[in-house]
């Protein structure tokens, strides 16, 4: 017969085990000195988050807080977490609009904010480099004479005045344009007429006046009297740009894997856009 007297649990093994573990659990809790985690009614400002305030105030002053400044900052951060506090337990948080966008959003900056650190070797970027030319060529630079047009209608005279060898300086609106440019990179071209002028000048054929074309000034004949081949820089030319695009495209990756990835934490169930649209 089992013996449950108590002289019998004194002399039981198991009773030892647990005596010895309580034993240990007394001891190491006496021992410990790392500091308990606050109850949760306490509010508790940080060292570092007290000097995030300092280096907030700092960038907006040009000055460091004074001691009465600083502690009115402090008070006024634990007004702003006990409220936030009891906004949530509140629900206030629910269904709001603009507090979801906010949460939403540095939910995406944390999940991009990896491609910052990262420091692409030369190999890596000239790798980038050779996989997508077409990013950074360089487009090609373009000599060539216009026309201003005085108004619609024009055109068709002047150009038949161009092709039997009129000036094209002699014809026209008298402007403060040159009538000939000389080999000249596109930017140039675009800052001086308006975007895509330069676009529009590459892809008309050599030596043969075309037209209208419209710019910032009004509308032109043009004639392409010479145009280089797009070139590919060298990498040490064009780094940082390269550097740009390869972040950007590490950003875009992180993002979309953190979507993948926390979109697979939950069963996500979406209504029939047809039948919402059709409600």
């Amino acid at each position: 017969m089992t013996d449950l007297t108590f002289h019998g649990l004194l002399k039981s093994s198991f009773v030892h085990f647990i005596a010895l573990g309580g034993l240990i659990f007394v001891v190491f809790a006496m021992l410990d000195d790392t500091p308990s985690a606050p109850p949760p009614d306490a509010i508790v400002l940080t060292a570092p988050e007290a000097a995030r305030l300092v280096d907030q105030f700092t960038a907006t002053w040009r000055r460091p807080p004074t001691a009465q400044e600083l502690e009115a900052l402090m008070q006024s951060w634990a007004v702003e977490e006990a409220n936030v506090r009891e906004a949530l337990e509140l629900g206030l948080d629910r269904g709001d609009a603009v507090i979801r966008q906010r949460l939403n959003l540095k939910m995406q900056f944390l999940s991009e904010s990896g491609a910052a650190v990262l420091e692409p070797e030369d190999a890596e970027l000239q790798a980038y480099l050779d996989a997508n030319p077409e990013r950074f060529m360089q487009p090609p630079d373009i000599a060539f004479e216009q026309v201003l047009l005085p108004e619609e209608g024009a055109a068709s005279e002047i150009r038949v005045l161009l092709e039997n060898g009129a000036d094209p300086a002699t014809l026209g609106v008298a402007s403060l344009l040159p009538s000939s440019f000389p080999m000249t990179p596109a930017p140039v071209i675009d800052r001086t007429f308006g975007a895509g002028f330069d676009a529009t000048l590459a892809a008309l054929p050599l030596n043969s006046w075309q037209g209208p074309v419209p710019s910032g000034y009004g509308q032109h004949l043009v004639r392409v009297t010479d145009r280089s081949d797009p070139t590919l820089p060298p990498l040490s030319e064009i780094r940082n740009r390269v550097e740009a695009e390869w972040r950007a495209d590490r950003t875009k990756t992180l993002r979309e894997s953190y979507t993948q990835a926390v979109l697979a934490r939950y069963s996500v169930t979406l209504p029939d856009a047809g039948e919402v649209l059709n409600q």
